[in-house]
């Protein structure tokens, strides 16, 4: 076994177990990482490489992490793992910027701001999860969703032992373009999304994830959404929860998200009213509305 260390700076505000309580609500994320007391063990694929990920708590706002794969693990792969993690957890984001808005115009909602305090945006790992995930989660159960999701990882993606635990990577590019139509349509059993991967993988040499980070909202949306089965819910799904476009709250809202929005306000909440309010952290707002719903965080 090769192993590699490393610590990341987080940007305070932040509080590792918020966000570790935040994976643990998270249901799309079951089952595929172990989290124990104030760590988080995960695998990731890079290039075919399957790299297992252990993040644990440093000293201040830093975090120490611990890569372990069975081949050597060169530089620039230590590296992306790195910067994967740090954006996996958004450890950049200057959160006090939205805890400001929050306290001074939004009454009413900064209760949960001191809930949640120091949680920064997890996102899914990587972008081809969240695009899978958003192709498999269409009117279809959860459960059912969750068994696609595992046997594609399983079928196509990569698993490493570390200290008697197996850690399942989801495919990367390479290996998911690789797979043939009939491999897909054995794997999920579902001639519709099976349709939709092949159009995915298809399209993976357009769909750059620097350009649909940095690109205008509308011009990226569109990229997306040049993907058969990728509509305008689903474009904003991966902007926001894959790839961190966290400002023009988009009409995501779910029943659970609007029974807490009842639950702050007495009433619904125009989303206008709301990227009026906080602008580029309106998802910042929906995110924390979001972690009120789970187990893991305390309603005040």
């Amino acid at each position: 076994m090769h192993s590699e260390t490393g610590t990341l700076d987080a940007v305070e505000p932040f509080k590792f177990r918020k966000s570790l309580a935040f994976i643990g609500g998270f249901g799309p994320m079951s089952g595929q990482q172990e989290v124990d007391g104030d760590a988080i063990t995960k695998a990731i694929m890079v290039d075919g490489q399957v790299v297992v990920f252990r993040v644990k708590e440093g000293k201040g706002a830093k975090l120490e992490y611990k890569l372990f794969s069975s081949e050597p693990i060169s530089d620039k792969a230590a590296k992306e793992v790195g910067a994967r993690i740090a954006f996996f957890l958004s450890l950049d984001d200057e959160v006090e910027q939205f805890y400001s808005i929050a306290r001074e115009k939004d009454p009413k909602f900064y209760p949960l701001v001191e809930s949640a305090w120091g949680l920064h945006h997890v996102k899914f790992l990587t972008f081809l999860e969240i695009a899978c995930w958003a192709l498999i989660n269409q009117r279809i159960q959860r459960p059912i969703a969750l068994r696609i999701k595992r046997s594609l990882t399983e079928k196509f993606g990569g698993s490493l032992e570390v200290e008697g635990k197996l850690y399942w990577a989801f495919p990367d590019g390479v290996r998911l373009k690789g797979a043939s139509s009939s491999q897909l349509q054995e794997t999920t059993r579902n001639q519709r999304i099976t349709r939709r991967f092949l159009s995915l993988t298809s399209s993976l040499g357009e769909l750059d994830e620097v350009y649909l980070r940095t690109a205008p909202f509308e011009k990226a949306k569109a990229r997306l959404e040049s993907v058969h089965g990728i509509g305008e819910w689903s474009s904003q799904f991966i902007l926001f929860r894959g790839l961190g476009r966290m400002g023009k709250l988009q009409p995501l809202h779910t029943r659970r998200l609007g029974e807490a929005i009842e639950g702050v306000y007495g009433s619904a909440k125009p989303l206008k009213e709301v990227n009026d309010t906080y602008g580029d952290w309106a998802g910042y707002w929906q995110l924390y509305l979001w972690a009120s719903t789970m187990p893991g965080f305390r309603r005040p």
